[in-house]
């Protein structure tokens, strides 16, 4: 990030205390005034944010400390005390400990009451990182029940440091529609850093407000975003702007694009675009105005992975060096199966919630695609093992 001392909170501190005991003075009284948080968003190796929404106006505690410290004692390190605040809140904590676990807890006042969030969990980045555990998934829309089956089985089965979500969040980005999918998506977005891209009903204010991104380029200088951990470059993009009249944003983004990838040397590159580049659902099998534009990009400078989830199936296809993997089993509603599959295509399931499993170990890659549960005559069935149904392993020597 180029600037991790912002806090787009609207209240200010009032107070910094040291070393607070976690002993609330009262019982909660009436209905909870938070709509939903707290979600973790982009964490470096010495900051991390912190996002929520309260449905009207109180005070509250922020608290944090080292793991080690809340786990022996129940005390936090520092607290910070804030005025009434009413909406969404965006918090950054800074001069943290690389590679370190820290816990944390916001506690909202009331009058006499006293409204606790359960305790969330984060792990500052390490900069050297030679294994790390990352999951990526998509298109949730129209679905809570469905998202938090998928979104509790990544928690359950992971222990990802950074969730990915590849687009497709919501039906329409109202704040009902949001609250829906925080509430899916709140206990893995409370312990696990978590970043979307924008889908084609995704992309407005509301999503900007909710979401603490990387720095890139675009609305809010997080349309679009890239920044690395150890031997991987990730880059989020907004693939909606192709379908743009005005061809401006898209000109915009792919200069950053060329730009931001020239710069990149001895590491794998992960991609995130919410539009799949190819799908045996497109008459064509491509989608062309992505492909002509973007894929030529992608081949010229090593792009190793691209994560997509416009099309509501899992679709693996590998074209001209590339790994395009549609991971769109995310709780909206699947698509039925198409007919030939697409050209290049190394593997594709239908009627499957699953979600992406990447493993970071020295200098492989590996690459799983997990399934969560079928869906056949609107029955959702668990799957038995978790085991994976699709994999493909990357080496960075071999790029």
């Amino acid at each position: 990030m180029t600037d991790h001392n912002r806090s787009h909170i609207l209240a200010a501190i009032v107070v910094c205390v040291a070393l607070v005991g976690s002993a609330l003075p009262a019982v909660a009284q009436s209905a909870p005034p938070w709509s939903w948080g707290p979600i973790l968003g982009m964490i470096t190796e010495t900051s991390a944010a912190v996002t929520w929404r309260t449905i009207r106006p109180v005070g509250f505690d922020f608290s944090y400390a080292l793991a080690r410290v809340y786990d022996s004692s129940r005390t936090w390190d520092e607290t910070l005390t804030y005025e009434r605040h009413e909406g969404v809140a965006e918090i950054w904590l800074n001069d943290l400990l690389p590679d370190t676990m820290y816990r944390y807890q916001l506690v909202f006042y009331e009058g006499d009451a006293v409204y606790p969030t359960e305790v969330g969990t984060f792990r500052t980045i390490d900069p050297n990182a030679r294994s790390l555990s990352l999951a990526v998934y998509g298109a949730t829309a129209s679905s809570p029940d469905r998202h938090r089956l998928v979104a509790e089985t990544i928690l359950d089965q992971t222990d990802a440091a950074i969730v990915f979500h590849a687009g497709g969040l919501v039906e329409v980005p109202t704040e009902e529609r949001f609250a829906n999918f925080f509430w899916a998506m709140g206990s893995l977005g409370r312990s696990a850093s978590f970043l979307p891209v924008i889908g084609n009903r995704d992309g407005d204010d509301l999503y900007y407000e909710a979401f603490a991104l990387p720095t890139g380029g675009g609305s809010h200088d997080e349309q679009w975003w890239s920044f690395d951990i150890g031997p991987i470059h990730f880059v989020g993009l907004d693939s909606t702007v192709a379908d743009e009249p005005d061809p401006s944003a898209m000109q915009q983004q792919t200069a950053w694009l060329k730009q931001d990838l020239a710069g990149v040397t001895d590491q794998f590159i992960l991609v995130f675009c919410a539009e799949a580049l190819y799908s045996a659902s497109y008459p064509s099998g491509t989608n062309e105005p992505l492909v002509s534009t973007w894929a030529p990009v992608f081949r010229q400078y090593g792009v190793d992975v691209v994560f997509s989830s416009s099309v509501h199936c899992y679709e693996h296809v590998y074209s001209r060096g590339v790994h395009y993997v549609t991971t769109g089993g995310g709780g909206a509603t699947l698509v039925d199966p198409p007919g030939a599959a697409v050209s290049g295509s190394v593997f594709r399931r239908y009627g499957l919630l699953h979600y992406m499993r990447v493993t970071l170990a020295d200098d492989a890659l590996q690459v799983e695609a997990v399934p969560v549960a079928t869906v056949a005559d609107d029955v959702v069935t668990l799957s038995a093992t978790g085991r994976s149904i699709d994999t493909f392993v990357l080496l960075l020597n071999e790029r």
